[in-house]
């Protein structure tokens, strides 16, 4: 198949490559001139759009693999003068989704195809095999499936590879978002236990190293994030030929898709804790003038260590804990996904996400096969914790976790997301939630109601309003109905308002 690709970074170049060795002819251009200047065997360079467009003849497919935002938007208005009806462009790049709808709707009007499409697998899956997650028209998706399908990763034991179509629009978009998410999460999960295996269990580098890699092949959470973390705690610095992560800025980047998705979980009213603790890690991190104060106000923190006859079952408990932590995180991250497929009539189905992700993502690894396996025997399940194995499995894990916890805690080392997933789970377990307490307290102040245990319908406590002042104190029982201009939606104002 003929095809074009804007985008001659890291991963343009590697995808250029795979898409070449799988028999396709490329015909590729960039914005940059420097970036013009790679060449590669079986690969045509073309110093424009115009050029791209003619080389490419009737019926054009171009993939774009540029970095999203404004640079997506300014690639297809230089293409469009040169395209005509029956042409597709698919954006393999970070988009947010509703960019991608967008511009779907707008080149929908001009007879232009339009494919977003999230790649997981950095410039080793864009080279080697990637994860591809396809969203828009699906006549669209069937005339690009060959080519998509061609570089992406196979898994399991049928070599399935890993492509597939969520839905229309936004969807694939929205499906990588959500990996990114998740991805976040875990990332910083595993680097809460690296701290704590070296501040509490006062292991070495080179134990630490020891432990990620015998985890990533054996363990609960093995996969592509703990294999790296193995060479990362012990690689040297090839400058100084000391060890490199002491000399690491901890100042944490991030583009803007971790966010994404905490925004998308507020949009759907999931708790995605998780994902939420992992991006304010980051932010955190940022915060140079108030962490500077703050360690000067504390001072130098007092050496923290377990017993040594205590170090072996702490580490086996931080790996059982950093598995629950992923779980929680795969979890919350699939919730997202699955309320925005009801909202949006996308393809609702989890097992698919989860596959799609097993080979070639960033996010690949054991536990995939499981969860996945484990939703289809409960089909149409909207989360992962509603399912009785994988709940007994979290609980399962509490005793280990608490204990991790409360050291983590009692060391002062931060574990957000640790902590905040133990603390999602605790919430889960709880027969009343102190948020009995805010809707008290709202009703107290707001005169918004709350719901009882014993009855129906919609209650006040005792306490008066100031209208009611020259009226008896209501009975706490008293049927929300009976109270004129109680209700939450009779136009009082909200608690931000009255607070």
């Amino acid at each position: 198949m003929k095809a074009g690709l804007i985008g001659l970074g890291v991963m343009g170049r590697n995808l250029a490559l795979n898409l070449r060795d799988k028999g396709h002819e490329i015909i590729a251009t960039d914005a940059w001139e420097s970036a013009r200047e790679w060449t590669a065997p079986g690969i045509s360079i073309v110093n424009s759009h115009a050029e791209l467009a003619t080389a490419l003849g009737d019926n054009r497919v171009i993939l774009l693999m540029v970095k999203a935002g404004e640079q997506v938007d300014k690639e297809i208005a230089d293409l469009l003068p040169h395209l005509t009806a029956g042409d597709m462009i698919i954006d393999g790049g970070n988009s947010l989704f509703t960019e991608t709808e967008r511009r779907a709707a707008d080149l929908a009007s001009k007879g232009i195809g339009y494919l977003g499409c999230g790649i997981s697998g950095g410039a080793e899956g864009a080279r080697h095999g990637a994860a591809i997650m396809a969203g828009g028209g699906e006549t669209d998706w069937k005339r690009a499936k060959e080519l998509l399908t061609s570089f992406a990763a196979t898994a399991g034991a049928d070599k399935q590879p890993t492509v597939d179509y969520f839905g229309t629009g936004g969807a694939g978009h929205f499906v990588k978002m959500v990996h990114n998410g998740i991805e976040y999460a875990i990332m910083q999960a595993i680097a809460e236990a690296h701290a704590l295996m070296r501040d509490c269990a006062g292991l070495s580098p080179d134990e630490i190293s020891a432990h990620f890699a015998e985890w990533a092949t054996d363990g609960d959470g093995a996969g592509f994030l703990l294999e790296i973390t193995a060479g990362i705690v012990n690689a040297k610095d090839a400058i100084t030929g000391d060890l490199l992560l002491p000399l690491i800025d901890d100042v944490a980047g991030q583009k803007g898709t971790g966010g994404w998705t905490v925004k998308a979980a507020l949009d759907q009213g999931v708790p995605a804790t998780a994902i939420m603790e992992a991006v304010g890690a980051r932010q955190v991190s940022g915060e140079r003038d108030a962490r500077q104060v703050m360690r000067r106000a504390a001072g130098k923190r007092k050496p923290f260590a377990v017993a040594p006859d205590l170090i072996e079952d702490l580490v086996a408990d931080i790996e059982s804990t950093l598995a629950a932590a992923m779980l929680v995180s795969v979890s919350q991250g699939l919730k997202i996904y699955a309320e925005a497929a009801r909202e949006k009539g996308w393809s609702g189905e989890l097992p698919a996400v989860l596959r799609v992700w097993r080979a070639g993502s960033i996010l690949r690894m054991r536990m995939l096969d499981g969860l996945a396996n484990q939703l289809d025997a409960h089909p149409g399940t909207e989360d992962c914790l509603a399912v009785p194995a994988i709940a007994r499995e979290l609980v399962g894990r509490l005793p280990a976790w608490r204990n991790v916890a409360i050291t983590a805690i009692s060391a002062g080392v931060p574990a957000p997301v640790t902590t905040s997933a133990l603390a999602y789970i605790d919430a889960l377990t709880t027969d009343q939630l102190p948020t009995a307490v805010v809707q008290a307290q709202r009703d107290r102040f707001g005169a918004h109601g709350f719901r009882r245990t014993d009855r129906g319908g919609d209650h006040h406590g005792p306490w008066a309003q100031p209208d009611d002042q020259e009226l008896s104190p209501q009975s706490d029982d008293q049927e929300l109905s009976a109270q004129p201009g109680a209700s939450e939606t009779s136009g009082q104002p909200d608690e931000e308002t009255n607070s």
